[in-house]
């Protein structure tokens, strides 16, 4: 090979690693060092809350531009230095800070603004409903929701008037009875009333007539026959004279009432429940007869709430018990014995309460005779009758609330267990067992 073809040789191998260098450093700059390349920028979201005429600051040293979502809402400022930015909350409400880094990276900021500090704010409502059961607050971005339900209207619109004191920040949804996150589960009521009443009495004495003469005193009848010219009979009475009777009567009795009735409703929900009958007694007034019932048994209606959070417990109750009892002299219609009961209480989960109770003690004495004589010790006794009366009552009503998470046994069960207590019955009450009578107890 000459030396001219060897130095063209040359000129044109040094010609391609020329054309060549530019594209080798470009690759290497754009692939980072091979295997060793930075990461991909990540995004990221962070909350921030602060209230109106707050301020806050965010670190700005890295920030290459930055966007506000929604305007007025806060004012975002720079410091002289540019190493922070000066957020401040300027109406209540909800908007974004987009930050975008230099190397590309984004950073979003959710900024809640309050009209009250968040914070004080769901301190003070759960202060303001301490004691209400089954309601609850839960905070939704920049706002607060009271809900749950309540007993009574009353109730309902003292819950609207603390919401009605955050203007923009709490709102009720509060419901009178029952909301659908409240009935997810039974509540089992055991009411029970016992009820003992004794009596006795006497009556001793001579009874003497309460007035001697008068009008009255004698009377005559006479039968006359005209066609014979004769009287065919004649009768002559004297009445209101003083003759004595001898009262030498006593009484006494006891009875005792136990009512027991099971109730199971949803929680929050009313239940209604009646067990009894009436007796139709016939009176008659002027030219008309009509039919008057008197009705007796077990009237409850209940309406319990359960806050599984606390574990407390309330029922609204009223109930009405009425017994017939033996009528009393001169009249053939019978008397009723009645209870009353209309009450809210609070109580723990598997508690008894007594809700009412009553002790009564009745003595009633009487002297019917002569003036004077019949003041006499012992001796009056000739001349007076003595009547005395005494009744003894001792009642009481209380409830014990539970709450059914157990699952009961198959429907097929109980009705089979049903049928067959029906078909061997044969008057033993005490061996029939239609249902547990017994309620839950609760372990501590």
């Amino acid at each position: 090979m000459s030396a001219g073809t060897t130095s063209r040789l040359q000129g044109a191998v040094l010609a391609l690693l020329v054309a060549m260098l530019p594209a080798t450093v470009w690759a290497q700059a754009r692939g980072g060092g091979g295997g060793k390349g930075q990461s991909a920028p990540v995004d990221k979201t962070e909350e921030l809350n602060l209230t109106v005429g707050e301020n806050r600051t965010l670190p700005a040293a890295d920030i290459k531009n930055y966007s506000i979502g929604a305007p007025g809402i806060v004012e975002v400022k720079v410091t002289t230095d540019g190493g922070q930015f000066v957020v401040v909350g300027q109406k209540a409400g909800s908007t974004t800070l987009l930050l975008i880094h230099h190397d590309g990276s984004r950073e979003s900021w959710v900024i809640n603004v309050f009209q009250r500090s968040p914070e004080a704010v769901e301190r003070e409502l759960r202060d303001l409903i301490d004691g209400s059961v089954g309601l609850r607050v839960r905070r939704v971005g920049t706002r607060f929701f009271i809900e749950g339900g309540v007993s009574t209207e009353a109730d309902q619109k003292r819950i609207q008037r603390i919401a009605s004191l955050y203007p923009g920040q709490v709102e009720s949804l509060v419901e009178v009875g029952s909301v659908a996150s409240d009935r997810q589960f039974n509540i089992r009521i055991d009411f029970y009333f016992v009820q003992f009443d004794k009596n006795s009495g006497y009556t001793v004495g001579l009874g003497w007539p309460g007035k001697v003469g008068g009008e009255g005193v004698f009377g005559n009848a006479a039968t006359f026959d005209l066609v014979s010219g004769n009287f065919t009979s004649a009768t002559a009475t004297v009445t209101n004279q003083p003759l004595p009777s001898l009262d030498i009567a006593s009484t006494r009795g006891w009875a005792k009432v136990l009512k027991q009735a099971t109730i199971i409703t949803g929680n929050g929900t009313e239940a209604k429940f009646g067990s009894g009958g009436e007796q139709n007694f016939q009176i008659s007034t002027n030219l008309t007869t009509n039919v008057r019932p008197i009705e007796f048994g077990v009237n409850l209606t209940v309406l319990p709430r359960f806050d599984r959070a606390a574990r407390d417990m309330e029922v609204r109750l009223a109930a009405d018990v009425a017994d017939l009892v033996p009528p009393i002299a001169s009249t053939t219609l019978p008397g009723r014995n009645t209870s009353r009961l209309d009450t809210l209480v609070h109580l723990k989960l598997g508690q008894s309460i007594v809700l009412s109770g009553v002790s009564t003690k009745n003595q009633r004495h009487r002297v019917t005779g002569l003036p004077i004589l019949s003041e006499i010790p012992v001796l009056g006794l000739l001349f007076a009758s003595h009547e005395d009366a005494l009744q003894d009552v001792e009642g009481a009503i209380f409830i014990i609330p539970s709450v059914i998470d157990t699952l009961p046994k198959a429907s097929l069960d109980i009705i089979n267990n049903e049928v067959h207590q029906y078909e061997t019955y044969t008057g033993n009450i005490r061996k029939a067992n239609l249902y547990d009578k017994k309620p839950p107890v609760i372990r501590p």
